[in-house]
């Protein structure tokens, strides 16, 4: 099922100021009114019978009266302009004429009437009254006021906001379109302004604007002002997101933990893979939530899947044979991944102060390709100091794999002075001997570090005399320890990077997959700190540097694949204040993502640790508990989030938050749908896969 079928957004053109108040409740009227706010005269029996006028309620205002019906200028007084009273004029009723606007309120606070203090007295009066009349100090209907009486003090005010206005505005193909507009362009004081709460469809339209049938809608949520339901009944009032608003774009989810943040970046990356298969979607999954179905959840976005087979490739740490996953670590034991060595090596040094570890790291070490175009007596120094350097990998690991096999010319003078030093002997063939895993010998190992050793016979046996230049010297001193913290022991760290299993370039390859529209999720769940966060950058590292060569290439034709990443725990990732934020890549893709069609989702408990400019440019919010005053002064920066700081801080309910997308007008508070069995069913054409069997079927699976 399109997650658009069925749903009543009905085009703009389709609308009107009387469609807005279909199935609405009358709450009252205006009787104060301004630029920014406005009164509104309300009664008990309306407030009950619209279900309540919970804070952050949205109203409508219309106009009773407009133009010519509010004054002409035959009733205005030549002298001091005050209109007469019109003698055959009938007030018509709401129903009779369209109105050219309408204003769109939401609910703040008690407002007082000009009769206020008057009445609090009366009600002061009524309820000591009440409760002092029988000796046992428990009211009974009888002990309260009169009906007349009591009639009177069930007036109140309501103050609220006005957020805009709704009217009739040609659209680019020259149609009349119900439009909203974020001001007022004038208010009428006798225009005898009745207010309205909408329901239903109305509702539904209003809190979805301008999303319609006409965009992608999907679900996000309910509306709901209030996680209180007395009368119970708030209804299921959709809010609408449209897809492409989160497409390319910066998307925040604020929240503490457990408060619904990643059910609803699920909802959103869900909605996206059901939208448009040609998006690549990134998903860092810390807890593997994302990855699999749980006790707790009957849907995950890896176990979706569709009439093909899974929808997602899933990577992980600690990655078994099963095809099902792939392993996210890399052979760090074979030539051809020379490079991504490199890297790793670099990352494990960078903090390190010792001049022979810098002088490793930044050794010349060719690569396959540079050997291959070499010639003679610089081919064969070339290739000792590879094979050189993956003994130091080999030793630091304590793994060689039975792939690795590698030659290099040794002449008979240097081959018997090492085997004199072994209690075995390395065989040579036509000149050459081979260096890998012989039994439990590695012959690799074993021989570059017999000659660390003894460096100085070697060269003195050497036929040329300097067997062991200045760059293999180099890396034979990291053969040489005096510790458990020197030398090789420095690298120690590479184990939690490498298997012998996968000789691809994991972040390329994940690249690859997002360029070809596919949903990545790396199960980052079981992973030391230390290395989910090298991992995750280096990924993120790839996605940037590889969008960015495509788009500097001016030669290409084709787009930009269009990336979506979603972070969770981001204030780990780029706080605010964070050293060196130029080398953090997450840092780099949350400012520069946008120009590269890559857009980001990112949840987190911290507005502040969230970078100002990343904030500044931050397209989607959604917003669910926050406990801290310092974090809600920090939102309140943004939009009109300050008017619900309070209702932030101190309602709790799991999954209860408030939405303001890129192209929608005004924040919405909302009940986010639970990513379950019957959103997948309802909003999705895929099903789940669980345990060799579907729980739930993908509609082709049902016809």
């Amino acid at each position: 099922m399109n997650s658009g079928d069925g749903v009543d957004l009905p085009p703009q053109t389709e609308m009107s100021i009387d469609k807005l108040l279909e199935d609405a409740d009358h709450v009252g009227g205006v009787f104060s009114t301004g630029y920014e706010t406005c009164d509104i005269l309300t009664n008990d029996k309306w407030t009950q019978d619209a279900g309540g006028l919970p804070k952050h309620t949205l109203l409508i205002a219309r106009p009773l009266l407009e133009g010519e019906e509010i004054v002409s200028e035959e009733d205005v007084h030549n002298t001091n302009r005050l209109p007469e009273e019109p003698t055959e004029f009938s007030k018509p009723e709401p129903s009779e004429t369209e109105s050219t606007h309408a204003l769109l309120l939401r609910v703040t606070e008690p407002a007082d009437i000009p009769e206020q203090g008057r009445l609090r007295t009366n009600r002061f009066d009524a309820m000591r009254e009440a409760i002092t009349g029988d000796e046992s100090g428990t009211p009974s209907p009888e002990d309260f006021v009169d009906v007349l009486t009591r009639r009177e003090m069930q007036y109140s005010g309501v103050q609220t906001k006005i957020l805009g206005t709704f009217h009739q505005q040609e659209n680019d193909d020259g149609e009349e379109a119900l439009t909203f507009t974020s001001d007022v362009q004038t208010f009428f004081s006798a225009g005898h302004y009745v207010v309205y709460k909408p329901d239903g469809d109305a509702l539904q339209w209003i809190a979805s604007y301008p999303t319609t049938v006409n965009n992608n809608p999907v679900k996000l949520g309910n509306v709901r002002y209030t996680t209180t339901d007395i009368w119970g009944d708030q209804g299921d009032v959709g809010m609408y997101f449209d897809v492409d608003e989160f497409i390319g774009a910066k998307t925040a989810v604020f929240g503490m933990t457990r408060k619904g943040k990643s059910n609803t970046m699920k909802i959103i990356a869900g909605a996206i893979e059901e939208t448009d298969s040609d998006i690549g979607q990134l998903i860092f999954d810390p807890s593997g939530e994302y990855a699999y179905v749980n006790d707790q959840d009957e849907a995950a976005l890896g176990e979706l899947h569709d009439e093909t087979g899974s929808i997602s490739s899933v990577y992980k740490f600690a990655a078994d044979a099963d095809e099902k996953f792939r392993p996210l670590r890399t052979n760090l034991l074979t030539t051809s991944n020379l490079n991504i060595v490199r890297d790793y090596v670099n990352q494990e040094l960078v903090d390190d102060s010792a001049q022979y570890a810098d002088n490793f790291a930044m050794a010349d070490i060719p690569t396959d390709e540079e050997i291959d175009d070499m010639e003679g007596g610089r081919k064969k120094r070339a290739k000792r100091r590879q094979t050189a350097f993956f003994a130091v990998i080999s030793k630091a690991i304590g793994d060689l794999p039975e792939s690795f096999r590698e030659y290099i010319s040794i002449d008979s003078n240097v081959q018997t002075a090492v085997n004199q030093k072994l209690d075995y002997d390395i065989p040579t063939k036509f000149g050459s001997i081979e260096l890998k895993k012989d039994g439990r010998n590695n012959t690799l190992v074993d021989f570059w570090e017999t000659v660390a050793r003894n460096k100085e016979e070697i060269n003195s046996v050497a036929d040329d005399g300097d067997w062991i230049g200045e760059e293999l010297q180099k890396i034979l001193k990291m053969l040489q320890t005096s510790g458990s913290r020197t030398g090789y022991n420095k690298l120690n760290g590479l184990a939690d990077y490498h298997s012998s299993a996968r000789d691809v370039n994991v972040p390329t390859e994940i690249y690859e997959e997002l360029e070809n529209g596919e949903m990545v999720i790396v199960d980052i769940s079981n992973g030391l700190d230390q290395v989910v966060t090298s991992e995750t950058e280096r990924i993120v590292s790839r996605v940037l540097k590889e969008s960015m060569n495509r788009f500097r290439d001016i030669d290409r034709d084709e787009e930009l694949p269009k990336i979506q990443v979603y972070l969770e725990e981001a204030h780990q990732h780029f706080e605010e204040y964070r050293d060196d934020d130029d080398m953090n890549p997450f840092v780099t893709l949350a400012k520069e993502g946008a120009k590269f069609d890559i857009g980001m989702t990112y949840a987190t408990q911290e507005v502040s640790s969230v970078d100002s400019r990343v904030r500044a440019n931050t397209a989607n919010w959604i917003v669910t508990h926050i406990n801290s005053k310092k974090e809600t002064r920090e939102l309140g920066r943004y939009y009109n989030f300050e008017d619900f700081a309070e209702s932030i801080r101190n309602v709790e309910d799991v999954g209860y938050a408030r939405a303001k997308t890129y192209r929608g007008e005004y924040i919405i508070p909302i009940s986010v749908s639970l990513f379950n069995a019957d959103w997948v069913s309802n909003n999705t054409e895929f099903g789940v896969w669980k345990d060799d069997e579907y729980i739930v079927d993908p509609p082709t699976q049902e016809d």
